[in-house]
């Protein structure tokens, strides 16, 4: 049967006509979700402006730069390695009650930052809020999902991309000005604050779902924990020059990990490491797509700063004036696409915004040496567009490819491809600076618009199998 403008993409064998909605009025489905975007807000801060305060961190405990840095990357390893276990664990207990764990887990941890007394204690508070913040990242997809139906979860998604985007950008003017007037401490009370209120107003608004009945595999958990660690460690490794030898090591580890969980997975249903859903080539395809996306966006985000403060000759605020324009497009941009992708075929919406992406990274490595101010604003206002365009009909997509019961393993796959193309972006940045002067970084904008290529080949491919699927395709 083929789509049209009123249906979606792919139809879950749960589909929303069988699937009774969220209880309770419209005005308290909205409050509900309203409390997973205070969430969001508050992971996104975790993850941006603590990078901000990281020298007022270091200055105040007295150690070193790169002794500082581990706190951030201590965190990282934590969430990547802990956000597929953390999605299931959502399929075994409830998305609710692990939701709200998560934020609780992170709140007080958030306190034990507030108060550490030495960078030890810093760090060990910092460990505790990144499993809260695994937790509480690989659900809140499956949470838009289970308060919305179906139908509407395009829009739902927008919503969140919009949310993201406006943290992303406005969290480190908010933790300079934290910084500025109460220290490196009033940037963790601001996580608390937001925090709390999503626990508080979650506790009250956001509905249930019925948990599986499976039992929660703790053996394939630390598998998969102990292999997505173990690839984080390469990327990372080869982003700061580790010794060969541990990357190697990692290496091998990482491939043995994966060659165990591909067997130990095969045919087992709800699986940790989701062997039943990258199986379907419409959810796998768009996870490559994803990672794709993300890698290229975040080349950009390394590497702009750089050309802007030592090429053009931008001062700070100039610079992040400027790069503003980026995520400022997607967040405007990206609750109307989310309400197109409920209306409107995910793959061409898609496609055309990895192109659209690609485009834009292909224009500022192309920028002439007099470029003004506002072509450098227009040409990221560009990749901006195209990053919206993609992101929100994609990551409908995977939810919607994924049965209803294994929403919380496709939510935890998008959080973990944003997460690898972080880690993938960043790793190739690096090994750019290293290779040529930074003032010339603008040149691998040319990467990252062959990155957003590779991806919207994935999409295209990914349309060639939704066409030969049986009911509705794209």
């Amino acid at each position: 049967m083929a789509s049209n403008s009123s249906k979606s993409d792919l139809e879950s064998p749960e589909s929303p006509e069988t699937v009774p909605g969220p209880s309770g009025t419209p005005l308290s489905t909205h409050f509900a979700f309203v409390t997973v975007l205070i969430a969001v807000w508050a992971i996104v801060l975790e993850s941006t402006a603590v990078n901000v305060a990281l020298p007022f961190i270091a200055a105040d405990f007295d150690v070193s730069a790169a002794t500082a840095t581990w706190i951030v990357g201590m965190s990282q390893f934590i969430i990547v390695a802990l956000l597929l276990p953390m999605a299931s664990l959502g399929e075994t207990i409830g998305y609710r009650r692990l939701f709200l764990s998560g934020m609780l887990l992170f709140s007080i941890a958030s306190v034990g930052c507030i108060l550490a007394p030495s960078f030890n204690a810093l760090v060990a508070a910092r460990a505790v809020q990144a499993v809260g913040t695994a937790a509480t990242m690989s659900l809140s997809f499956a949470m838009a999902r289970t308060i919305y139906a179906d139908r509407n979860l395009g829009a739902a998604i927008g919503i969140l991309a919009t949310a993201v985007a406006i943290a992303s950008s406005g969290g480190p003017a908010i933790a300079g000005f934290l910084l500025e007037f109460s220290g490196w401490r009033g940037v963790f009370g601001l996580m608390l604050a937001c925090s709390t209120l999503g626990f508080v107003g979650g506790s009250l608004l956001l509905p249930p779902n019925k948990p599986s009945d499976r039992r929660f595999d703790i053996k394939s958990s630390v598998l998969v924990a102990l292999t997505l660690a173990c690839v984080l460690y390469v990327l990372n490794g080869f982003a700061n020059d580790w010794s060969l030898w541990s990357i190697t090591a990692a290496a091998g580890a990482s491939v043995l990990g994966f060659i165990v969980l591909t067997r130990t997975s095969k045919g087992k249903e709800g699986a940790v490491f989701p062997l039943d859903l990258l199986a379907l080539p419409v959810f796998s395809l768009s996870v490559i797509a994803s990672i794709c996306a993300f890698s290229a966006q975040f080349l950009g985000f390394v590497l702009l700063p750089f050309y802007l403060l030592l090429g053009v000759g931008f001062s700070p605020v100039e610079m992040a004036l400027v790069l503003s324009v980026w995520p400022a497009s997607t967040a405007i941009l990206a609750p109307i696409l989310g309400w197109a992708s409920d209306r409107i075929p995910a793959g061409p919406l898609g496609a055309a915004g990895l192109f659209i992406f690609a485009l834009g990274f292909f224009l500022l490595a192309a920028m002439p040496e007099d470029v003004t101010t506002l072509g450098i604003a227009a040409r990221l206002a560009v990749c901006g567009i195209g990053f919206a365009a993609f992101q929100t009909p994609n990551n409908r997509l995977v939810m919607l490819s994924a049965p209803r019961n294994r929403s919380g393993a496709a939510s935890g796959m998008i959080s973990l491809a944003r997460q690898f193309g972080r880690a993938l972006g960043t790793a190739i940045a690096a090994f750019t600076l290293a290779s040529i002067p930074a003032s010339g970084a603008l040149s691998a904008m040319k990467i990252a618009g062959i990155l957003a290529l590779a991806g919207a080949l994935a999409t295209v491919v990914r349309a060639v199998a939704l066409r030969d699927r049986q009911g509705p395709t794209e």
